[in-house]
Order: structure tokens, then C-alpha cells, then sequence
């Protein structure tokens, strides 16, 4: 995930009276403040002390200060190029934006009836079902996964979803052989890098599912191929995908 995901999903994810959490609004408040100051400036910015501000960076999964800041800075600069689901030129009008979101919509149709195999769902389901762990690895949290951990949790099945670094730094060294990681990584060149949660997997000899063109090499099991281009379509399948798992999880072991 990028930086503006990264400080969204904390902001998102602490509590309402949590110093860091203050510290996040004051800056997705004020992008323009934020990119253009310094560490003195966002404390002053955000009625913190500088402190408070570095671990709130650490938090993020910023090794220092200036690194947080180049990234912050590049996508306020170049937030055209960010959040983007259509280039500029073809979303002149709502009625344009319709057509692009109803293409994909087919377009998906036709990957999820070419790509997805019942069978091959059924022995994922079984393979979750027979983990001592299950987590998810994703830029943010997906009603899909929600209902697939509630799923799991029924069955007494140990589960944890994460989306922030830190946080998968911190599990991917509680796996063991019989653990199953879920990935969904975003591809573009300024997320940030995932290869040391990747080495932590590997080391334990958990199975790694998932989608990823960036990190494929890492992968036991690709779920579905997702053209990287095609932003909407890759959001549909995912969904679709794990609500599909979901539902056969709970008809093979709940019922």
C-alpha cells in the first residue's frame, strides 16, 4: 500500500482517542501543510510534539522520518496519478464513467466463468479448514475476507487479518508449516516493499495463496490471474473470489 492507504487505514483503525490517531487526521486534513513541512511543522500542525509524530511514522512502517516524508510529498504532488480507477481522458462525463465500470463488469463475468475452477475452490476450502492458522495479507480491509474470518472463527480456527505493515512484520514470525497466508498486494511502484514479510513466511514454511504479479515468486498457489491495468476488474474477482470460498467453506463444515 501506499503512504495516503497506509495513514487512511491507521487513521481508521485506532481508537477515537488515540494521540496517533489525532496525528493522522491533522495530516489527511492538511496534505498540502504536511508534504511541504517539516517534522517541527506537522507536530505544530497536528498540536503534537515531534515525538509523537515519529511514532506515528513508525506505526506506518517508516524505518525514519524523511523517507515517510519523500513518499508523502511525491503523492500529494502526483495524486493525478494516484486512486485512479479510468485515465483522466476517458471520464469526461458520469455517463462515461458508467460505460468504463459496466465493461468491467462483463469483463469479469467472462474471467470468473473462464478462470475459476468449483473443485479447485472446494480443496482450497479444505486446505483452510485443516491450517492451525489462517491470516490475510491486504492493502485494506474487504467485506469478502470479513465474512470468510467469521466463517473460520466458527469452526474454532485461529485467524488474524492485517493490513499494515508492522503488523505483518509482527505475525509473519508467528506462522508455523501448517499456516496459510492470504495475500492481495497493489503492484504500483511507490507501495511500499513487501519482500522482508515474504522472507518471514518462507522461513516459517507457511503456504502462501494468493494474487500478485509483483511478489509471484513467492506464491504456493495463485487463486486467479488479474491484468494490473484493469483496476475494477481485479477488485471484482476478489471479491467475488473469497465470497464464493466463503460460502463453500461454510457448506462443506457449518452448514
Amino acid at each position: 500500500m501506499n503512504v495516503l492507504q497506509s495513514l487512511t487505514e491507521l487513521y481508521n483503525h485506532l481508537s477515537l482517542d488515540s494521540t496517533y490517531r489525532n496525528v493522522c487526521k491533522g495530516i489527511l486534513e492538511n496534505l498540502d501543510e504536511a508534504a511541504n513541512g517539516t517534522v517541527y511543522d506537522i507536530a505544530e500542525l497536528t498540536n503534537s510534539s515531534r515525538t509523537t509524530v515519529w511514532r506515528m511514522v513508525q506505526k506506518l512502517g517508516y524505518k525514519n522520518f524523511t523517507d515517510f516524508h519523500h513518499e508523502l510529498r511525491r503523492a500529494v504532488k502526483h495524486y493525478t496519478y494516484y486512486n485512479r480507477l479510468l485515465p483522466s481522458e476517458q471520464s469526461q462525463d458520469a455517463a462515461s464513467v458508467k460505460d468504463f465500470m459496466l465493461r468491467q463488469v462483463m469483463q469479469t463475468y467472462e474471467l470468473i466463468k473462464d478462470q475459476i475452477d468449483t473443485k479447485e475452490l472446494e480443496q482450497i476450502a479444505e486446505d483452510l479448514h485443516l491450517a492451525d492458522k489462517v491470516v490475510f495479507y491486504t492493502p485494506y480491509k474487504n467485506s469478502a475476507i470479513l465474512s470468510l474470518q467469521q466463517n473460520l472463527a466458527m469452526e474454532g480456527q485461529e485467524t488474524g487479518y492485517y493490513c499494515l505493515l508492522p503488523d505483518m512484520l509482527e505475525d509473519s514470525i508467528t506462522l508455523t508449516e501448517q499456516s496459510i497466508v492470504i495475500v492481495n498486494m497493489i503492484e504500483h511502484v511507490e507501495t511500499m516493499d513487501m519482500e522482508l514479510v515474504f522472507n518471514n513466511i518462507k522461513k516459517k514454511r507457511a503456504k502462501i495463496y494468493g494474487v500478485s504479479t509483483r511478489y509471484e515468486k513467492y506464491l504456493d498457489k495463485e487463486l486467479f490471474y488479474s491484468d494490473k491495468d484493469k483496476i475494477v476488474t481485479g477488485v471484482l474477482m476478489f471479491d467475488l473470489y473469497f465470497l464464493m470460498l466463503s460460502e463453500i467453506y461454510r457448506m462443506k463444515y457449518i452448514g
